[in-house]
């Protein structure tokens, strides 16, 4: 191990407590520690996906949509990272209990707008939208997390080096045929808003008005037809917002 990430482990050890472990597969592992004498909580992340260069790109940064990451060790076989904790509850664990309210809906749905701008701007793609990596924390705003998926957007490849993302909400780009692009995140994020209103794929239906054709224009197949930015599709949710509850 690095000089860091002996560093980190013996001060895990000395001023942390290891509450559970949230997460554990044959690539990561994923725990909760809470220090000493406080009800701060921190994430520590050991992963075998060499995302190293996204973390580090993400390293200090601090935005209310997005879970900051405080440090980050590259070891030999896996990448160590330590990142804030979110507290609150799931979106998917809020989704069991029926669609949400529109209002509800598109308030969260600015907040990830607001997340993945931040991201896009330090030309990060999530690719891995759904509702398990988002978190409703406790002033009910939207948290981005997990960033284990995602990629620095690279202007010389035609297409993704490795297909990752998960199947309802992955662009079809996302499996060979176009590398990723801040329309592919566009795409599930329309798929994400289409669960959140009617609880279900948009494939098998949208709503009607203008909120279907902002789905539908964040969803189409094609990502040259989608939304390109995600300052447009916000402000396509502003308009929505201004002229329906305000």
């Amino acid at each position: 191990m690095s000089q860091l990430s002996d560093y980190i482990f013996e001060n895990l050890k000395s001023e942390y407590e290891k509450i559970r472990t949230l997460k554990s597969t044959d690539k990561s592992k994923i725990e909760l520690y809470s220090e000493n004498g406080s009800d701060n909580k921190l994430v520590v992340i050991c992963s075998k996906i060499r995302n190293d260069h996204v973390y580090r790109a993400l390293r200090g940064k601090v935005h209310p949509n997005i879970a900051t990451v405080y440090d980050v060790s590259s070891e030999e076989e896996y990448v160590l990272v330590l990142e804030e904790y979110i507290d609150g509850v799931m979106l998917s664990d809020k989704l069991k209990n029926g669609h949400l309210e529109k209002k509800e809906a598109v308030s969260y749905m600015l907040d990830l707008c607001s997340a993945l701008s931040f991201l896009h701007s330090l030309n990060i793609i999530h690719r891995d939208i759904k509702p398990s990596n988002i978190i409703i924390n406790k002033s009910d705003v939207a948290v981005l997390i997990d960033y284990s998926s995602a990629r620095e957007l690279s202007y010389t490849n035609d297409s993704d080096t490795v297909n990752l993302g998960t199947p309802g909400y992955a662009a079809p780009e996302q499996y060979g045929i176009h590398q990723s692009l801040p329309a592919t995140d566009i795409y599930a994020l329309g798929v994400l808003f289409n669960e959140m209103l009617l609880g279900i794929n948009p494939i098998i239906k949208t709503p009607k008005g203008p909120l279907g054709k902002i789905i539908k224009k964040c969803t189409n197949s094609q990502i040259g037809e989608r939304y390109q930015k995600i300052s447009s599709l916000k402000r396509d949710l502003n308009r929505y917002r201004l002229f329906h509850f305000i």
